[in-house]
């Protein structure tokens, strides 16, 4: 095992969890469990820069003295990080996907209810975060997206319309297992459908 790979191993998943919240918490990894993606001007400077970081230090590391395994690791995890510089470049991914903003936003909450892997009031705390959380996110989808293919605006009116379904009687179904917080998530949940109205609006 080579020590200086796994270190830089270790700071790419960091990155990779602090950006994306969402796919961490499917992941498994819930330190990012009450926040949401930030594709504001600067969330995604952040991005490019933690991602152009990596491949600088990459480039640095000797293929030669790593393990096959280590070899495929790397080779797929700067594959990512070229990947991603390219998609927060171009019109078809933040600045062009109005989906991409409903499904982060839909999927945040929903995944937080998928397994028990803390008390359900900790995880409806979480959830309660990122309801509250997601009217921003939902604006920053109606600031960066001016344009978009058809089907792309077609399923982020689908989502909205979900959206609805899941933040009214979705999130009373989920708050009757714990009664305490009830009225929190109800207020919460409130805030989301909101905030959808408005993006299924613009």
């Amino acid at each position: 095992m080579n020590d200086t790979f796994q270190a830089w191993l270790a700071r790419f998943f960091a990155s990779y969890y602090h950006h994306r919240p969402v796919n961490a918490t499917f992941i498994g990894e819930h330190r990012f469990d009450a926040v949401l993606p930030d594709y504001s001007a600067a969330g995604v400077a952040a991005m490019l820069t933690d991602a152009a970081a990596l491949l600088r230090e990459a480039a640095a590391i000797d293929t030669a003295l790593l393990s096959p395994v280590e070899r495929i690791d790397k080779r797929l995890a700067e594959g990512y990080l070229r990947i991603q510089q390219w998609e927060l470049a171009s019109p078809h991914f933040q600045r062009g996907n109005p989906s991409l903003y409903t499904g982060e936003a839909i999927f945040g909450v929903i995944g937080l209810f998928l397994t028990e892997y803390a008390p359900f009031a900790e995880r409806a705390a979480a959830a309660i975060e990122r309801m509250r959380a997601l009217g921003a996110l939902l604006e920053q989808g109606a600031q960066n997206v001016r344009q978009a293919p058809l089907p792309w605006t077609e399923r982020a009116l689908r989502e909205c319309k979900g959206a609805q379904a899941f933040f009214s009687s979705g999130i009373d179904t989920l708050a009757a297992q714990d009664p305490s917080v009830q009225p929190a998530l109800r207020a919460a949940a409130d805030v989301a459908l909101a905030a959808f109205a408005r993006y299924e609006a613009y």
